[in-house]
């Protein structure tokens, strides 16, 4: 059962309270006005503060406006507060819902500072306006198909045009999983072995990035479940996505008894990563969590090679993605571990044979709507 919880606990469920509201919002009415104002004002004045290089712009004549005063962050909560009284929550739809969940997506940044938006809304004088918001989000039909999609679902896959081509042919060979892992793994082992006594006494906001997601490897495929004609949840929310505009989704026949590993809140993870586990303290990851999370420490990722020896496949919820993506999870012994680079609600299929694609349909992104279509 969703909760209010469930979506005041980590900064994307906090993000998409407020990215839900703007989709139900009337733009054009005063209450948007003056809710988009004290906002820009405030992140643009933090984003100063952090150093963020953020510049200024205006229109016409006034090329360098001054800026107004920051606002102080209770003007926000009010502003917020007032914004949510002028709608009517039974009004929203599944569509809105995802789009709200491709926002919130988007602005997931697991290899740097939160942006000002998130900080923002994580401040305690927002606290009650965002809870209010969340309550009623979660009472919502629409809202709980798409968050708390019943396990077992239909699958489908999704392949944006300029991302992979096409679909792979049942998993690209009959050992294509074990091949993935098997590389992935030995890169992963020679990324760890690479490092030098230097890397680890470097500072941990040193600005040094590289791979900073948690997910299986590339190569196997990957399902989310569908909402009608919406289509599936894996062409709406993508971490860190290349604004594509086209892609083939499919129908993909899974087996029932597929041994799967849900990972449903940061507990389940936190097992996960005590059961399987590579240590990374050493590498990149743990200059890009630290800025993504303010914590300095060790650190691991999943060893999904390790994973696949028990089990067909691991999904993520997306109420686990929005209850914990982006933050530490403590593991235990001193290590800690993020949930970064994840499709909120995929399944990673990691055993072969790989699951059947079904025929494929394009679909296409409308800019007008801000949605997909089939094409």
């Amino acid at each position: 059962m969703l909760t209010t919880t469930d979506l005041t606990v980590g900064p994307r469920g906090r993000r998409f309270c407020s990215a839900l509201l703007d989709q139900v919002l009337d733009a054009d009415g005063p209450a948007a006005e003056r809710l988009g104002q004290v906002r820009f004002w405030a992140e643009y004045h933090l984003a100063r503060e952090r150093g963020d290089g953020v510049s200024l712009f205006g229109a016409g004549t006034d090329p360098r406006p001054v800026p107004e005063p920051a606002p102080p962050v209770t003007e926000v909560a009010a502003a917020l507060d007032a914004a949510f009284a002028t709608v009517t929550p039974s009004d929203v739809g599944v569509r809105h819902v995802l789009r709200a969940l491709a926002d919130t997506t988007a602005s997931a940044m697991s290899w740097q500072e939160p942006d000002a938006a998130d900080v923002v809304l994580a401040d305690a004088a927002l606290a009650p306006v965002v809870a209010r918001l969340a309550t009623a989000w979660a009472g919502l039909p629409a809202v709980r198909s798409v968050l708390d999609a019943p396990r077992g679902a239909p699958q489908w896959s999704t392949v944006f045009h300029g991302e992979h081509g096409r679909h792979p042919e049942h998993g690209e060979g009959p050992d294509a999983a074990g091949r993935a892992l098997a590389a992935w793994r030995t890169a992963l082992e020679d990324e760890v072995a690479a490092v030098r006594p230097r890397d680890r006494r470097r500072p941990a906001d040193a600005a040094v990035g590289g791979s900073w997601w948690s997910t299986p490897p590339d190569g196997l495929v990957t399902t989310t479940a569908a909402h009608g004609a919406n289509g599936p949840v894996g062409l709406w929310a993508v971490e860190d996505d290349f604004g594509w505009e086209r892609a083939a989704v499919a129908p993909v026949h899974t087996a029932p008894g597929a041994r799967v590993l849900v990972v449903d809140d940061a507990d389940d993870w936190a097992a996960l990563c005590r059961r399987w586990s590579v240590d990374v303290s050493g590498t990149t990851r743990r200059h890009d969590w630290y800025h993504t999370t303010g914590r300095d420490g060790d650190w691991v990722t999943p060893d999904w090679a390790g994973v696949a020896e028990e089990h067909d496949a691991v999904h993520l919820t997306v109420l686990c993605w929005l209850r914990a993506a982006g933050t530490a999870v403590p593991v235990g012994a001193g290590a800690a571990s993020v949930i970064a680079g994840w499709t909120p609600g995929a399944t990673v299929w990691l055993s072969d044979p790989q699951p059947a694609p079904g025929a494929t349909e394009d679909w296409v992104f409308d800019d007008n709507d801000l949605g997909w279509h089939r094409a």
